[in-house]
């Protein structure tokens, strides 16, 4: 793994601190994803989730696509945190309220 200053480490570490944006990072470990989607996953408002996404792009963590109206986000494989952002991914199982696995959409944000 590559070695990072402890500024760097630190701003990724603090975007990668939320759970809204751990969630959403998670949703896109294996595809890309519309962020339109996310508005239907998640708890909160648009303005909220292209905030979450603004934060994770100016981190460097994720890449966008557009397609006409649309805007799709996948992880940024060519970031020096890409290893890093996957061994976290690797560790994190997304829950229901219920306490049961969630599907990539099922997710409620605090």
């Amino acid at each position: 793994m590559d070695m990072h200053t402890v500024e760097e480490l630190s701003k990724v570490l603090k975007v990668l601190g939320d759970p809204t944006r751990l969630a959403m990072l998670k949703q896109m470990e294996t595809d890309e994803q519309c962020a339109c989607s996310f508005v239907d996953c998640f708890d909160i408002s648009q303005p909220a989730i292209s905030r979450h996404l603004k934060m994770l792009r100016q981190a460097g963590l994720l890449l966008e696509r557009r397609d006409k109206q649309w805007i799709h986000y996948r992880l940024n494989e060519a970031s020096p945190f890409y290893p890093l952002v996957m061994e976290l991914l690797g560790q994190v199982e997304l829950h229901d309220p219920t306490g049961t696995s969630a599907s990539t959409c099922n997710v409620k944000s605090s």
